[in-house]
């Protein structure tokens, strides 16, 4: 099971393009358990730990708004789809997430999006 240990909050005003960015990194223990069924054929360990969290919310001056999730883990990047994966880093932070694009996915490294 994965839990958050420690939140760690900044932010950063950008001026000259009228953008404000709040940084919430959380420091997990544990792991996740994966469904699966990632389309790219992963073939490693059915559960995943998870060494961080990191949500960067972008706030524009219109009011607009979109929210970045890295997540660092222990395996390679073809969990990449995988719901189970999906499923407890939106239940560890208590909103919806899904992966990005595919090409945006590294070893230990998964790029997500609310």
């Amino acid at each position: 099971m994965l839990t958050i240990t420690k939140k760690h909050t900044s932010e950063d005003v950008n001026t000259q393009l009228g953008e404000t960015y709040y940084y919430t990194t959380y420091e997990t223990a544990g792991k996740v358990k994966l469904a699966g069924d990632s389309i790219w054929g992963y073939k490693g360990a059915d559960e995943v730990a998870v060494d961080s969290i990191q949500v960067i919310e972008t706030v524009y001056d219109d009011g607009a708004t979109s929210t970045m999730v890295n997540v660092t883990h222990d395996t390679t990047w073809d969990i990449y789809t995988d719901t189970g994966f999906e499923a407890a880093i939106s239940k560890a932070l208590g909103f919806d997430v899904a992966f990005t694009e595919q090409g945006m996915q590294d070893d230990g490294y998964a790029s997500m999006e609310t």
